[in-house]
């Protein structure tokens, strides 16, 4: 092997083409997105133990070449005719169903390798934020609902912590996320959570708004047609918004609510 000594900028230039083909490898042949990681994890490996990092380099990139080759051999050859007649199985076919149930929603890009529930689901959110909300304000102002309540404030308070006011910003909430994605290696169990932390408390925040405005419509039996409109249309959009996600039993326990019940 050419033994040859990389400059710093040599050194960085084949960090990315090395990360580049990883990328590629993944992306266009299905494997599982831990072997980038898996290489990250040797680079600093390598950096500790004092390895030569040209000779390291030129290793990886040899590696992931071979493994490019290997792949595009093995699709050039063409797959068993079996494989090819295999139906989706009944769970692949849910979970296409759950995912073009949320197509609709905008597919907010705070982080290329967030999922797309997460993603979409503050597209939905953002949504409701700035094509919806004030007009929740304007109908619930003559109500104990009106948005200077304590309660609504609350939700007013939750959901600009949970959407994103243009599509390049981070809602605050998915910081924690943000910084996760940007580790490496990563911790996929950590990143797990914290998109759960997300659907929970979005589910949490939707289901309390929908409990207001059903409070609202039985006990303001009198309120104007207009802003019976309004909340009507409002409520579909939520529930709509509830039911995609699948995030009906997302519910806070309250003192109030078990009374009702």
């Amino acid at each position: 092997m050419n033994s040859k000594k990389l400059t710093p900028g040599e050194i960085s230039s084949s960090m990315e083409k090395i990360r580049k083909r990883y990328d590629e490898y993944i992306s266009k042949f299905f494997k599982p997105r831990s072997l980038r990681d898996a290489f990250e994890g040797r680079y600093i490996k390598a950096l500790r133990a004092g390895i030569d990092v040209s000779s390291f380099l030129l290793a990886e990139i040899s590696a992931i070449e071979e493994l490019i080759a290997r792949e595009e051999q093995r699709v050039m050859a063409g797959p068993p005719r079996a494989s090819a007649e295999k139906e989706p199985s009944f769970a692949d076919k849910i979970l296409e169903e759950n995912r073009k149930r949320i197509e609709k929603y905008p597919d907010v890009p705070f982080h290329n390798d967030a999922g797309e529930e997460v993603r979409r689901l503050v597209g939905a959110l953002s949504g409701l934020e700035k094509d919806h909300w004030p007009d929740l304000t304007t109908a619930l102002r003559d109500t104990m609902y009106a948005m200077s309540s304590a309660e609504m404030l609350s939700l007013d308070s939750q959901l600009r912590f949970l959407a994103s006011t243009n599509r390049e910003e981070i809602p605050q909430f998915l910081t924690r996320l943000v910084s996760q994605l940007g580790k490496f290696p990563r911790n996929y169990a950590a990143i797990d959570r914290e998109e759960k932390e997300y659907i929970l408390e979005a589910g949490f925040f939707l289901n309390d708004l929908i409990t207001v405005l059903e409070r609202v419509q039985r006990v303001y039996t009198e309120m104007g047609a207009q802003e019976k409109r309004i909340l009507d249309e409002k409520k579909a959009i939520i529930w709509e918004i509830i039911n995609d996600f699948r995030l009906k039993d997302f519910k806070r326990r309250r003192r109030w609510d078990r009374e009702e019940s």
